[in-house]
């Protein structure tokens, strides 16, 4: 009978989660500010430069809008969970009923971004998938640690600036 395997599983937080959607929001909202002026100089102005103008910047911004709406209806189905197998020495991430594996020997570097003592994100370059960006999950300090005991000695790096 097999073992069964220790997992470490990481969720993104509900602040983070929540922050995002609010982000989301407010500019959806600015970008509907922004073609309502251009609609409302599209119709006050006389100037055929002022309408093209506006008509062009309406335009542009409003295809963007539907893909924004879908943004904001699934955004809390959009963050994978991180599923750390020390066991068996690998690293899985699912989302949406897809699960991608890759072996934590596959690890050439790790930066840890801190603010004020907190870790706030992870850049994790794989020789898989080149570079796995982790921000917002709960208890990201013991990802780092987790990650860190994988990562080739010298390679991990704590940075003071923000790698987005």
């Amino acid at each position: 009978m097999r073992a069964l395997a220790v997992y470490m599983i990481f969720h993104a937080s509900e602040k983070y989660k929540r922050s995002g959607k609010r982000k989301t929001v407010l500019a959806a909202l600015l970008v509907v500010g922004i073609i309502s002026v251009a609609v409302w100089v599209l119709i006050a102005s006389e100037s055929l430069y002022h309408k093209i103008l506006s008509m062009i910047i309406a335009l542009l911004l409003s295809k963007h809008l539907p893909g924004t709406y879908k943004n904001i209806k699934n955004h809390d189905s959009s963050y994978p969970t991180v599923s750390i197998i020390e066991p068996e020495k690998k690293i899985e991430i699912s989302h949406n009923g897809a699960v991608v594996s890759m072996p934590l020997s596959d690890i050439e570097s790790l930066r840890i971004q801190s603010i004020k003592g907190n870790v706030k994100s992870l850049l994790l370059t794989t020789k898989s998938f080149s570079n796995l960006r982790f921000e917002g999950y709960e208890n990201l300090a013991e990802m780092a640690e987790l990650l860190r005991k994988y990562t080739p000695a010298g390679k991990t790096k704590n940075a003071t600036w923000y790698h987005r």
